[in-house]
């Protein structure tokens, strides 16, 4: 029974000896890819010009509201109604032109790093078999507090990405190559 035991150690041993793991940042990488990065100045474009367009609507609509205050005590009931309502209606036209503007931006943003993301993954899939790793995390969402430094392939991930130009690579076999 001893040697039974033993040999159950030993296996269990070696099993847990070859398991290797290692993690990767994706949202450092997407900010830090050069696809990424004009990606990024893309949006930053597009949500300058509609933030702009947006305050010039708010702004006239905060003037004609500070008009109307001036003028409201010597308006009727009748047209002080029309035009409070007015402004109101305007008002929450504005508040939805602002939440679709950004449901817009997020919705740009997503189809943006959609194109960077599988081809990490295939990056990854690469990586990964070639230094025989069992699994890799991502940081970001992982909910990892702490790893060695060393085991971090974001940078690798990073360059790989830029020196390919954002092409993905070539599907691997299924089998590992250690």
């Amino acid at each position: 029974m001893r040697p039974l035991l033993l040999a159950a150690l030993t296996a269990a041993t070696l099993a847990h000896a070859e398991f290797k793991a290692a993690f990767v940042d994706f949202q450092r990488a997407l900010v830090e890819v050069d696809e990424g990065r004009a990606a990024k100045q893309r949006l930053q474009a597009k949500a300058d010009a509609k933030k702009k367009e947006l305050e010039g609507e708010g702004a006239a609509l905060e003037k004609e509201g500070e008009a109307f205050k001036k003028q409201e005590a010597t308006m009727d009931e009748k047209a002080r109604r029309e035009r409070f309502d007015a402004l109101m209606k305007r008002q929450r036209e504005l508040a939805e032109k602002v939440q679709r503007a950004q449901a817009e931006l997020s919705d740009a943003e997503r189809k943006e790093m959609s194109t960077i993301l599988p081809k990490f993954e295939a990056i990854l899939d690469e990586i990964a078999r070639r230094e025989g790793l069992a699994m890799v995390f991502d940081r970001s969402t992982s909910g990892m507090a702490w790893a060695q430094p060393s085991l971090d392939l974001t940078n690798e991930l990073i360059r790989t990405y830029n020196s390919r130009k954002g092409a993905a690579p070539k599907p691997a076999g299924d089998a590992p190559k250690k």
